[in-house]
C-alpha cells in the first residue's frame, strides 16, 4: 500500500510538473481566491496573465455597469483576499487598466457582503459606486508603495481605511470656520 501511495504521489507530481502548473498555483489556494475582471478592453489578457501565475481570474458576462476602462476604474477588495495575492493582482490590473484609481475594502464602512466577496478581488467596478460611496481618489503609485510597504494585510487595510475616509467639502468647512 505505501508503495502505491508513493507511485500515486510521484506520477500527480510529474504530471504537474510535465503539464506546466505553476508553483504558486499551490500557494494560491486556487478556488480559494479569484480575481473578477470586468470585461473592458484587454481584460481576458489580464486574466490570463493572472492565470499563468496560478490564480483563479474570470471575466464575467458583460452587464449595464460595465462601459469602459475609463467608468470601470475601481478595484473592490475582499477582506481575507491574502496580502501576498494583492501584490500581485494589483500591480497586474494597473498595467492592464491605466484609469485603475479607486480601491477599497469591500465590508469596511460596515456593509455585510456575502462571504464569497470576502475572498474576492474585483478588478473594474464602476465608478458610480465608488462616488456613491463616496471614496477618494487614489494615487496608483501610493498603492503600489503602500502595497510593498504593509507589514501584514490588516496593515493595508488600515491604509485603505485612512485614504478613503470623507473629506468633507467646501461648504462643510465654511460652516466650521470661525
Amino acid at each position: 500500500m505505501f508503495c502505491f501511495t508513493k507511485r500515486l504521489l510521484l506520477v500527480v507530481l510529474l504530471a504537474c510538473v510535465s503539464l506546466g502548473v505553476p508553483p504558486k498555483a499551490h500557494a494560491a489556494e486556487p478556488g480559494s481566491y479569484t480575481v473578477e475582471i470586468a470585461d473592458v478592453s484587454n481584460s481576458g489578457e489580464l486574466a490570463a496573465s493572472l492565470k499563468e501565475k496560478g490564480y483563479a481570474a474570470s471575466v464575467p458576462a458583460k452587464n449595464m455597469w460595465v462601459v469602459d476602462q475609463q467608468s470601470n476604474c475601481a478595484v473592490w477588495i475582499g477582506r481575507n483576499v491574502p496580502l501576498d495575492m494583492l501584490r500581485v493582482v494589483i500591480p497586474e490590473a494597473i498595467k492592464s487598466n491605466p484609469y485603475l484609481k479607486f480601491f477599497y475594502v469591500v465590508g469596511d464602512r460596515g456593509e455585510k457582503p456575502p462571504q464569497s466577496v470576502d475572498n474576492t478581488v474585483h478588478v473594474g467596478g464602476s465608478i458610480e459606486a465608488a462616488l456613491v460611496k463616496k471614496l477618494n481618489v487614489i494615487d496608483q503609485k501610493d498603492m503600489l508603495s503602500a502595497l510593498n510597504k504593509a507589514s501584514d494585510l490588516a496593515a493595508l487595510h488600515q491604509y485603505l481605511h485612512e485614504k478613503n475616509k470623507p473629506v468633507k467639502d467646501e461648504k462643510d468647512k465654511d460652516k466650521a470656520a470661525p
